[in-house]
């Protein structure tokens, strides 16, 4: 599974997942313990959000409008930056 933090970068999610082998890209959203699963999404839509300078946009007019979703329990938590490499 790859992992992106925000870091401030995003107003809507702090921190993205996503798993290549079932398209599903897992967003934790700012202010919130809430993770949503979106289905069927493509590895380069997942390289387009973590490196866009408007995450933002690409998340509302790529992401949202696009793929069906669900809930995730328990959310996802930001890895602290020192973990990435």
């Amino acid at each position: 599974m790859q992992h992106h933090n925000f870091d401030g970068s995003s107003e809507l999610i702090t921190f993205a997942a996503y798993e290549a082998n079932q398209r599903l890209l897992y967003l934790t959203f700012t202010g919130q313990t809430t993770t949503i699963a979106y289905q069927n999404v493509s590895p380069e839509l997942f390289e387009e959000l973590v490196r866009s300078p408007y995450p933002d946009v690409c998340i509302r007019f790529k992401v949202q409008a696009q793929h069906s979703f669900r809930r995730v329990e328990p959310s996802f938590e930001p890895i602290p930056s020192t973990l990435i490499k």
